[in-house]
């Protein structure tokens, strides 16, 4: 460990009452210690005693040196190169040397306990026990999730807690908090409500994953170089524990076979055989032939990716346990099996609390249906994709999306994508179109309600409000017309979808003019 002024300051603080000091920098290290003699040598540190000193303080090499006994000192005339501190409460060179070689060695031996359990693999609380030792300050891991972890506060649970909905949105509209997440040094970070922390980032290569939070105290006008230069050091040990052990979906997902096995069944469908991928479910309570729907999330424009799809994943995988998200090109695939989670079991709870994060999450969710096989991912995939693609235009003030409610939407903009409405509708209906519009009549309506009735003709002419016995002389006026044969199943399901593709298109059956039709193939 290399040991600076101003970790050895900051150390004996500690223990001395501390006057003054001047340590801006780590570039001054320590290896020896010293009674002041007039000569110098870089990396040694002095000690003067003010009481005892009988020549003038220079040095042409930038070194350190601790003064006692300086009340009458006049630090004017200590070389501009140099650390310096005055302590008080401390008698004479010999206590001094005996303080000062003791903070060494609590240093030193902090460093080697460090080294020693991120070799031997301690878990993370464990570790981070290690931190009070030297660093007399409460430490926060703030997850790029924005799960909030503390390490040594002995008054918080040490457990990973999500932090609240409301503060989360507050950091997610702060670009103070996204500029940060880019910040390779030790940083001053201000919140929403004046808090501020001295931070440090950890990265999974050049990906922003957590940032090391310390408070800064409220009466210190400036943030301890000493402090900074201890929780840099217990920072670079820091950050591999943390790496080893984190729930970061980023990280824990590169590594956790179920959200492999997810994302390559979606994307890369060739890298598990199907023994494998069965053994891999297996371990995780799953089985192909379970029962699952696909979600995907589709964010607004100009919302902040990265820190809302994770930390939106570790809401889900928080809420339901039984389920595995992954994110994609920005975007989160929700996979979630109904049978081995118990929400499951009451779906309008589950859509009301989806509901709720599409809401507070500035997104919009399409939710496939229920499928018993898990290999047809990816055209569940679709539907999800499907359903947030129509239900996004035709009802855009709705928040999710599911495939069920729109797959006549689907069906008729792949029925209305290569042909006209005239081609595509039964032949009878378009000689219909043609006699109502010559002579006035609206036997094109009295078709379509005496189909919708299920050719029941009382029924049909209740709803035209006109005797049985007129609607009978219509329908075997409209078989005159059209040729249609009422008996056969295909002409009846044939009628009804031509009847459908022009309500689909807007046709008014009560009024006579062709022209109101908008043929999208046009």
């Amino acid at each position: 460990m290399v040991i600076t002024s101003s970790m050895l300051f900051y150390q004996l603080a500690k223990k001395c009452e501390l006057k003054t000091k001047k340590a801006p920098s780590d570039k001054l290290q320590i290896k020896n210690v010293r009674v002041y003699s007039g000569k110098t040598k870089v990396g040694t540190l002095y000690l003067v005693d003010c009481n005892t000193l009988d020549m003038p303080i220079s040095s042409k090499k930038p070194v350190t040196f601790i003064f006692i006994n300086a009340e009458s000192l006049d630090t004017t005339y200590i070389p501009k190169n140099c650390d310096y501190a005055i302590f008080s409460n401390i008698n004479n060179t010999v206590e001094l040397f005996e303080v000062v070689s003791d903070s060494i060695s609590e240093l030193q031996e902090w460093d080697c306990k460090l080294k020693d359990a991120s070799a031997l693999r301690h878990s993370l609380n464990e570790f981070s026990e290690l931190s009070k030792e030297i660093i007399n300050e409460p430490i926060y891991i703030l997850t790029r999730n924005l799960s909030l972890l503390h390490l040594t506060d002995t008054n918080k649970n040490s457990d990973n807690k999500t932090v609240e909905i409301d503060y989360a949105n507050e950091l997610l509209a702060d670009e103070e908090y996204h500029e940060t997440s880019k910040t390779i040094d030790t940083y001053i970070y201000t919140d929403g409500v004046g808090n501020k922390y001295l931070c440090i980032n950890i990265f999974s290569g050049s990906r922003y994953i957590a940032r090391v939070m310390s408070p800064k105290k409220t009466y210190a006008d400036t943030i301890d170089e000493g402090q900074v230069q201890l929780l840099r050091h217990f920072f670079k040990y820091l950050r591999q524990v943390y790496l080893r052990y984190t729930d970061d979906p980023l990280i824990k997902s590169s590594s956790d076979k179920l959200h492999q096995l997810i994302y390559s069944m979606l994307f890369n469908p060739e890298v598990f055989d199907a023994t494998e991928s069965s053994l891999i479910l297996q371990n995780y309570g799953w089985n192909e032939k379970h029962t699952y729907s696909v979600i995907k999330f589709n964010f607004f424009k100009n919302a902040v990716w990265d820190e809302i799809t994770e930390y939106i994943c570790v809401k889900l995988e928080e809420t339901w346990s039984n389920s595995c998200a992954v994110m994609h090109n920005e975007e989160i695939i929700w996979v979630f099996n109904h049978s081995v989670s118990k929400q499951s079991i009451n779906e309008r709870k589950f859509y009301h609390v989806l509901a709720y994060f599409v809401r507070d999450f500035v997104c919009k969710a399409g939710v496939s249906d229920k499928f018993n096989d898990l290999n047809n991912l990816p055209s569940y995939l679709l539907q999800a994709e499907t359903a947030l693609k129509i239900g996004q235009k035709s009802s855009p003030d709705k928040w999710y999306f599911k495939f069920s409610n729109y797959a006549l939407d689907y069906m008729f903009d792949r029925i209305v994508g290569e042909f006209s409405f005239d081609q595509l509708i039964h032949r009878g209906v378009r000689k219909l179109i043609e006699y109502d519009k010559k002579n006035a009549t609206e036997y094109l309506n009295t078709l379509r309600c005496f189909l919708y009735n299920n050719c029941n003709s009382t029924h049909t002419a209740d709803e035209l409000y006109v005797h049985r016995t007129t609607l009978i002389r219509r329908i075997d006026k409209i078989q005159e017309i059209s040729n249609i044969n009422f008996e056969d199943r295909e002409t009846q399901i044939y009628l009804v979808i031509s009847f459908w593709i022009l309500e689909n298109l807007g046709y008014k059956f009560t009024e006579l003019n062709l022209n109101q039709i908008e043929d999208p193939s046009q």
